[in-house]
């Protein structure tokens, strides 16, 4: 059944399905393309049936009438298996965003110790192999682990191996230093140099993308004051002078709608205010 789905969905959507390719690829997930796009799709049938089958019967197990139930069951399953297929093609996505990020978070460090390990003289391979015993650079460690597994398991030159690494790598700064490296080593040039140049650069952006997020932040903790410390406090104190006279906020009690602003209102502000700090924090 998989591999019917798969095949039915790589023929006749091959153009949508294109950037999902590319992303699988790059990701290195262990799956051929046309498995995936077959479990994608089964599982997406799977979730129609399923929960159109469940709320059909529970709304006909309430005595609810059959066309409401039906529509009802029929809204709802095409919510959730479009839930699911979004999810299950956008994981792909989500998993070289996060590769993106360890790179490009680690990278400044890894090049760093690149340039002091090229400084004793030895090749550019037993450089990247040292690199995949350090697993505190994240995804460079692992992506030297694929140069060195095109090395040693597939019988690839260096140059080649790198260039293989670069091609499918989601970091546009880690694939212009790696063929950086190439380029250096095609033309006999020097190597330590050019990697001692490359970590201070790479350390000088370090340093001002911190500096940028830096006066962001203080911005983001003047709006935090103003929005989610006085406005709670203003809105707190309005409602507790206008429990004195009586009154309704929007059809609610005052003491309801004071219950709801502290117990559920502030909360989820403040939750949504992390949240957003943590997913626009820079990647180094």
């Amino acid at each position: 059944m998989i591999k019917f789905l798969g095949g039915f969905g790589t023929r006749h959507f091959s153009g949508s399905l294109k950037p999902l390719r590319e992303e699988i690829v790059k990701s290195n997930l262990s799956i051929l393309f046309e498995l995936y796009v077959g479990r994608m799709l089964l599982l997406t049938i799977l979730a129609f049936i399923i929960t159109f089958s469940f709320i059909f019967v529970m709304f006909a197990f309430i005595g609810a009438p059959f066309l409401f139930g039906l529509v009802g069951a029929l809204i709802t399953a095409f919510a959730t298996s479009f839930i699911v297929l979004t999810i299950y093609h956008s994981y792909p996505f989500h998993l070289l965003t996060s590769k993106k990020n360890s790179i490009e978070g680690n990278l400044p460090f890894a090049i760093n110790h690149m340039a002091a390990i090229s400084a004793s003289g030895v090749p550019p391979f037993i450089t990247f192999k040292l690199l995949t015993n350090i697993p505190e650079y994240g995804e460079v460690a692992n992506e030297a682990k694929r140069i060195v597994r095109n090395v040693e398991a597939f019988g690839m030159d260096v140059v080649s191996a790198m260039r293989n690494v670069a091609d499918r790598t989601p970091s546009a700064e880690f694939r212009q230093t790696i063929y950086g490296i190439i380029s250096t080593i095609e033309t006999g040039g020097d190597l330590k140099k050019f990697l001692e140049n490359s970590a201070k650069e790479a350390l000088f952006n370090y340093r001002l993308k911190r500096e940028k997020y830096m006066q962001t932040l203080s911005t983001y903790a003047d709006f935090y004051t103003a929005v989610l410390i006085a406005a709670p406090l203003f809105f707190v104190s309005v409602l507790s002078v206008m429990s004195l006279v009586g009154g309704s906020v929007f059809g609610l009690s005052i003491p309801n709608a004071m219950r709801i602003g502290v117990y559920a209102m502030i909360p989820l502000m403040n939750i949504m205010f992390i949240l957003f700090i943590h997913y626009t924090q820079p990647t180094i």
